[in-house]
């Protein structure tokens, strides 16, 4: 009996998640309501309410679980110092072409503060933990330079998105990491 809620619960989150999807090739995520999202996965209300509080909480645990398998797969195992930005900007890039459609639609909205917030964890989470392979001196000065860095990713991809930069993902990607490593080695000297 177990089983079969558990294969129940699966299905109606991906019933969720794949209408979700649709819709946000109609309309903004803003737009969308509950009621559109059960019509169009042919779900009752109580079924969407047993997974999630609203629109955006669907969106929050896409966004949690991705960002899960990133933390995962960036994290371990040791890498020598100056892959550490690469491995972290590929996964990011990764993350962003598995489904460019709904995080372009994600990161336009007004949704957008939760991914924002996830990717700035994972950045500062990431440098955090590999400061002392950078031979940093000053911890404060780092911290700072690193939140502005992790902000800086969010506008970089935000306006890769609408179109400002006109750089393929990849290209995007290797001049991220590029400026990235840039500010690491100031603070070696």
């Amino acid at each position: 009996m177990a089983k079969a809620e558990y294969r129940s619960a699966i299905r109606s989150r991906k019933l969720i998640n794949m209408a979700l999807a649709e819709l946000l090739q109609e309309k903004q995520v803003d737009k969308i309501t509950v009621t559109d999202v059960v019509r169009r996965a042919d779900i009752s209300r109580g079924t969407f309410y047993a997974h999630y509080t609203d629109v955006p909480d669907v969106i929050r645990h896409a966004i949690d679980e991705t960002f899960s398998h990133i933390r995962e797969n960036v994290f371990e195992g040791s890498r020598d110092r100056m892959e550490i930005p690469h491995a972290l900007l590929v996964q990011i890039q990764q993350m962003l072409e598995v489904d460019m459609d709904f995080y372009r639609k994600v990161l336009t909205s007004n949704a957008s503060i939760h991914i924002e917030e996830q990717l700035v964890a994972l950045v500062l989470d990431f440098l955090f933990q590999h400061e002392n392979e950078f031979g940093i001196g000053d911890h404060h000065q780092y911290v700072l330079k690193m939140r502005f860095c992790a902000g800086g990713l969010i506008s970089l991809y935000r306006d890769w998105f609408f179109g400002k930069i006109d750089l393929s993902l990849d290209g995007l990607t290797q001049k991220a990491e590029s400026l990235l490593l840039k500010v690491i080695k100031e603070d070696q000297q």
